[in-house]
């Protein structure tokens, strides 16, 4: 049951991350729509700024979350892997713990610059007005999936290591290396190249 859980929260994370890459694909749109505009048409959005910052934000708190389960995140680890397993298993707990506390205080933060903005009926300095509660609250929800996240790596570690199975949360918690990056390379091209082969055959 505890596993089924884990692994919905990871597809959950996964789609997250999904929404985040669109993010930043909609900074890009816009970022060309405006300079099409400017030359060709003669006129700007005047919100590709304000809407580009927003859509950063969010896609940077949405995509954590899904980092933290692939273990995406830029980790310097150099120290930490010359000690033996057990205490490499302490070390990433440990560090687990930290960054359980730390976005907590990114959710609280979040929640309240969130609820500041909708008290005050607060919107954005461009022609368009935005209110803030819109990008703010999504921002906030990114940090809390982050923090969901958290939460659910630390309650495995747990279970892995009163289960003693030091070896499975040492895999767990630890950074990616060259080769588990370059197999995903591969499998990816694979799974790229495979519909073209099928319709080739066809």
């Amino acid at each position: 049951m505890a596993a089924e859980v884990f692994e919905r929260i990871g597809a959950l994370n996964r789609r997250a991350m999904s929404m985040a890459g669109l993010c930043y694909l909609a900074i890009t749109a816009l970022i060309c729509f405006d300079i099409v505009a400017r030359r060709l048409l003669g006129f700007s959005s005047g919100a590709t700024t304000e809407l580009s910052g927003y859509l950063m934000a969010v896609g940077m708190s949405w995509g954590m979350a899904g980092a933290l389960y692939e273990r995406a995140h830029v980790r310097i680890d150099l120290l930490i892997q010359k000690f033996p397993l057990r205490w490499r298993t302490w070390l990433h707990f440990f560090s687990l713990c930290c960054l359980l506390v730390s976005v907590s205080f990114f959710v609280w933060g979040a929640y309240s610059i969130a609820m500041d903005s909708w008290t005050f009926g607060a919107t954005d300095l461009s022609s368009m007005r935005v209110p803030l509660i819109i990008p703010q609250g999504l921002w906030a929800l990114g940090f809390v999936l982050f923090l969901i996240a958290t939460v659910a790596i630390t309650c495995r570690s747990l279970v892995l290591w009163w289960g003693n199975q030091p070896e499975k949360m040492d895999q767990m918690l630890n950074a990616r290396n060259y080769e588990e990056e370059a197999a995903e390379t591969l499998r990816a091209v694979g799974e790229s190249q495979t519909p073209s082969k099928a319709t080739g055959h066809a």
